[in-house]
């Protein structure tokens, strides 16, 4: 319910704002039958906190983040927050607004030892390679960005103290009786950085599998998502949506608490969008085996796991296992 109070209220925000845009920087427009006077004075505060917020939002973009100081960003993030507090609006509930593109926040979880294979499909024909060569050219930015935009999704968060109201993390990403593990020794033939977690059970329609509910393992902020993944078994076959060719359908969820990202590829559906706020344990939607790698015979029934610190380290797929088996 608390979740879903904030998520109206964005809303509401989202459409004022639009309608000062409409109406533009003076708070005001003439009916089109009428010659344009000036506005009424009592109209002017409204304009100056509009203003405000414009500007207060303008400058957290990845853009003017670029080689700014934590503590600056931070200062800036509270600017914001107080412009958004006197539309009448949770700052958190707006956290939407602020977000980059779905692609800042791929090319956030690429690592130098990733940017080779990046490159290579950043040249292959079609609709894949545009789609990749958007996340590569996003990487200078990101990268230059990345820790003042985290800390600013760390201040706002922590000053709502919203941590309090949520369910606490980390949970299983899937249900015990849902999902089975690979050995340990067979991680070494696959992802270094990921973790492969299987369904015991899928449904199938032609190409496509369903599988169990998965589930965020943490609270946060859901950062990047998509449901809309077209495309086949091979490059070739990829025509538009999803995380990226290959992740599929999925989501990204930030945990400000952890300093941590929590990525979920390859599922059939999603049901949370960007700048929503999850608890742990909630659904982001049912497996799947979107992705081109995934859509190929025998390649899907799992959800692909990806642990990334705000930090830059990735987590490994023996870390990612073993912190799956302590979970109860």
């Amino acid at each position: 319910m608390f979740l879903t109070a904030m998520a109206i209220a964005a809303c509401w925000l989202l459409g004022f704002v639009a309608v000062a845009l409409a109406i533009g920087p003076d708070g005001f427009k003439a009916r089109p039958d009428e010659a344009a006077i000036d506005p009424p004075l009592e109209v002017a505060p409204q304009s100056t906190e509009l203003d405000r917020l414009r500007t207060a939002a303008a400058i957290l973009s990845p853009g003017s983040l670029a080689g700014v100081p934590a503590d600056v960003a931070k200062a800036r993030a509270l600017e914001w927050a107080d412009a958004v507090e006197r539309q009448g609006v949770e700052p958190l509930a707006a956290i939407g607004e602020i977000l980059p593109p779905s692609v800042w926040f791929q090319a956030r979880l690429v690592g130098k030892r990733d940017q080779e294979s990046l490159a290579g499909d950043a040249k292959t024909a079609g609709a894949y390679g545009q789609a990749y060569k958007a996340i590569l050219a996003s990487l200078t930015i990101t990268r230059a960005s990345s820790k003042a935009l985290e800390a600013v999704l760390d201040e706002i968060w922590r000053a709502s103290g919203i941590s309090a109201n949520m369910q606490p993390g980390p949970v299983p990403v899937l249900d015990r009786s849902e999902r089975w593990l690979p050995a340990r020794s067979s991680l070494r033939s696959s992802h270094q950085y990921a973790l492969d977690v299987f369904f015991t059970r899928v449904s199938r329609s032609g190409a496509e599998e369903t599988g169990p509910v998965v589930r965020s393992m943490s609270g946060g902020i859901v950062v990047s998502a998509s449901g809309d993944w077209r495309g086949g078994d091979k490059p070739s076959l990829y025509r538009w949506g999803g995380l990226s060719p290959n992740a599929g359908n999925g989501a990204i969820v930030y945990s400000p608490d952890e300093q941590r990202y929590y990525a979920y590829f390859h599922l059939k559906d999603v049901d949370v969008t960007e700048g929503q706020l999850v608890e742990a344990g909630q659904p982001l939607g049912h497996g799947g085996n979107t992705g081109v790698n995934a859509r190929k015979k025998g390649h899907g029934t799992h959800v692909h796991v990806e642990l990334h610190d705000a930090s830059g380290e990735a987590w490994t797929s023996y870390r990612i296992r073993d912190l799956i088996l302590s979970m109860h």
